[in-house]
């Protein structure tokens, strides 16, 4: 869908969220509840620009590995002129949501933005610890302009604590949850991620959804913190308390496992293509020499048992390496799959998207964005019989919804929308 009227859909049509959410996990918070048939409107600052959020305001161009590097973030493999409205991680997560700009740390701004709260549901951010309280939006201002407001705190280490205020990335706060000691190699080889971005945003939406409940049982607003250091270590909780209780620190695995053998990542017949399996039974590992033609350097009685094909996983590797050495990876993987064993290709992005069977599932959605033109997006991640997810544009680029919100919602005329527009607060790009 390519117009700007908005469809009502979904379980949550009806109702309004503000989004005053940075990077990635607060907006994939509010993406999901826009799946779900949600207003948001994301508000934003003229003034402070959020490079988490939008990307270096002036991204390195040309030909050197910096410049090639960084525009890998960009629709075409291009900044652009307007390089915060092609940014693909702010685009993916902000389809079928509003944007307006509006200057909350000036008075009149702030104004304006409590008579947006008290026409809305609900509010989500995932800033500092602190932030709201300095811009004097705190939760006590905001319930007090509209009481039965639902407000959804997402700072990193918590709203209170010895270490609330520290800043950073996803990928610090995960080394403080413990994630990079059991994420890597045995040889102490680290693999960083953005694990704790993509654990919030689901959390972050399901507190809003069970605040929605508490306000329809009690009619008052409700405050949720969601810390999202706190939620990420519930993911590994069974390592954690293995740390607790048997003061045992995780071994790094790798690609093998602790309960199955063989199990790996090997080279396929491309530069870099490649196919992961997992034995999980000897009947499997019986199948699995079957297919590889059985060769006689791992046909051997020893390795009928786990604790055997454990002891010689270093051989066995060896041998699966040249026999997926010989062809294609989703060949070798179909092979396997045929007898029952776990297997598949690793995909990269581009192998993702032009999966058959995410668009045979119709998963992909072909948006225009006013800037970054027209491409297939990545789709809900969950589908309800009767209310059906709906994703009925592209992202906004920046002040897109300025009229809507200004004009419809806070109902200004046109002579305070010019006026706002000349002291700052409306325009559609960046001072």
């Amino acid at each position: 869908m390519t117009a700007d009227d908005r469809p009502e859909y979904g379980p949550l049509a009806g109702m309004r969220i503000v989004d005053l959410t940075v990077a990635l996990a607060g907006a994939f918070s509010t993406m999901l509840l826009a799946d779900l048939g949600a207003e948001i409107i994301k508000i934003e600052s003229r003034i402070h620009y959020q490079s988490a959020t939008k990307g270096p305001r002036n991204p390195a161009r040309g030909d050197d590995a910096v410049a090639m590097s960084t525009a890998r973030d960009y629709a075409d493999g291009d900044p652009g002129d307007d390089p915060w409205n092609r940014l693909s991680w702010f685009n993916a997560q902000a389809r079928s949501k509003r944007d307006a700009t509006m200057e909350i740390g000036t008075e009149r701004g702030r104004a304006l933005f409590l008579q947006l709260i008290e026409r809305s549901d609900g509010f989500i951010e995932n800033n500092a610890a602190g932030l709201l309280e300095k811009l004097g939006i705190g939760p006590d201002v905001l319930l007090a302009a509209n009481p039965e407001l639902i407000i959804v705190r997402m700072p990193p280490l918590g709203l209170w604590g010895p270490d609330a205020s520290a800043t950073g990335f996803g990928w610090h706060f995960e080394d403080l949850g413990g994630f990079l000691r059991v994420q890597g190699y045995p040889d102490g080889v680290e693999v960083g991620s953005i694990f704790m971005d993509g654990a919030s945003g689901p959390a972050g939406a399901s507190a809003f959804l069970m605040a929605l409940h508490q306000r329809r049982r009690t009619g008052k607003g409700v405050v949720c913190e969601v810390s999202q250091l706190e939620n990420m270590i519930c993911h590994i909780g069974d390592l954690t308390l293995d740390a607790a209780m048997n003061q045992r620190v995780p071994k790094r695995w790798g690609n093998r496992s602790p309960d199955f053998a063989p199990q790996g990542c090997y080279r396929c017949a491309g530069d870099d293509d490649w196919l992961v399996l997992s034995v999980r039974s000897d009947e499997e590992w019986q199948r699995l020499l079957d297919v590889l033609g059985r060769p006689a350097a791992i046909d051997r009685q020893e390795l009928t048992s786990l604790a055997g094909r454990r002891r010689a996983h270093d051989e066995i590797d060896a041998a699966i390496a040249a026999w997926a050495r010989a062809g294609p990876s989703m060949t070798a993987a179909e092979a396997l799959q045929a007898v029952g064993i776990p297997a598949g290709p690793v995909l990269d992005e581009a192998a993702a998207a032009s999966d058959v069977h995410l668009h045979d599932r119709g998963f992909f959605h072909m948006l225009e964005h006013r800037s970054a033109g027209t491409h297939f997006h990545a789709g809900a991640n969950f589908h309800l019989s009767g209310t059906p997810p709906v994703i009925w544009r592209a992202a906004p680029v920046v002040g897109q919804d300025n009229e809507y919100v200004y004009k419809h919602i806070l109902e200004v005329s046109d002579d305070e929308y010019t006026d706002l527009v000349a002291q700052g607060h409306i325009g559609d790009t960046y001072v």
